[in-house]
């Protein structure tokens, strides 16, 4: 019971610090290229991992295994869907889009782990789906269409690569696994950007650089280490319950700073998503 109550502690500690990474993201992007962002984030993330580890007197160990590798692949590819999509819809309407990850989740666990997936989950995926649509009205814009897109695309590979992390974490030490994670990411980000523009300068963050740290900390860093020691002590499906709180807390932490326009439109697709995200974690249990 004592070690159920830790990993729910440390479930809801990690989507508090998560949360504020849209809020001080969004605040990066105003003057750097969502791209550069990426790698930016990539990059402190793996070495305020290297400096925990170092805190922890740990061995940074040589792992031998292709799925962290891969892991480092699609955590590569979210994160840079996951600035395009936030630069786009901006941190409240991003948050709630973001909760497709527990969809995600479901779809990975039938496919890859070959779980059965409950009738009785079809109603709240569908519920979702429709509350996603209120909440951003994709024929507005074509940049709203994209930002949706990305947004689909970077929490589906979010959800893979945690799935990955689940596999790993049991024999590897969490820190270990994470600074692997965005080292390949830091890597594959750079080598990207420097390919297709060709130019150092195009690296130069200039003061958003303090926000980049600081959202590297919190999401990158210290939110996915929580939730990675979380896993350790409660079900998967239930650190997923917890975090889908994650878009009151972002909406409480963002709205005084980017205030979106509250319709009741965007507050039933709102519930709709918020409810539907509960529900299907119950379902699970």
């Amino acid at each position: 019971m004592v070690m159920k109550v830790k990993g729910v502690l440390l479930s809801v500690a990690s989507v508090l610090v998560m949360s504020l990474s849209p809020l001080t993201n969004m605040f990066s992007l105003s003057s750097i290229d969502p791209m550069v962002a990426s790698f930016y984030s990539s990059l402190f993330s793996a070495l305020f991992c290297l400096l925990f580890l170092g805190v922890r007197k740990k061995s940074l160990t040589f792992v031998n295994d292709k799925r962290i590798y891969l892991l480092g692949v699609t955590n590569s590819i979210g994160v840079v869907c996951q600035y395009f999509s936030l630069f786009m819809l901006g941190p409240i309407a991003f948050g709630l889009i973001g909760r497709f990850y527990i969809i995600f989740s479901l779809a990975l666990a039938v496919f890859i782990l070959r779980e059965k997936i409950k009738s009785s989950s079809y109603f709240p995926i569908v519920i979702c789906i429709l509350g996603s649509f209120l909440v951003v009205n994709t024929g507005s814009s074509n940049n709203n269409m994209m930002g949706i897109m990305l947004g689909l695309l970077y929490t589906f590979l979010f959800a893979l690569t945690n799935l990955l992390a689940k596999k790993l974490v049991d024999r590897i030490d969490s820190s270990i696994i994470l600074f692997y994670n965005q080292i390949i990411s830091t890597l594959l980000i750079g080598a990207f950007i420097w390919m297709t523009r060709g130019d150092y300068k195009v690296f130069f963050a200039g003061e958003s650089l303090l926000f980049i740290v600081i959202a590297a900390f919190c999401s990158g860093f210290l939110g996915i280490i929580l939730f990675y020691e979380s896993i350790k002590y409660i079900k998967f499906s239930v650190a997923n319950l917890i975090r889908s709180l994650n878009p009151v807390i972002v909406f409480v932490y963002s709205y005084p700073f980017f205030p979106i326009e509250i319709t009741a439109k965007f507050i039933a697709g709102s519930v709709m998503i918020v409810v539907s995200v509960i529900w299907l974690n119950l379902k699970q249990e």
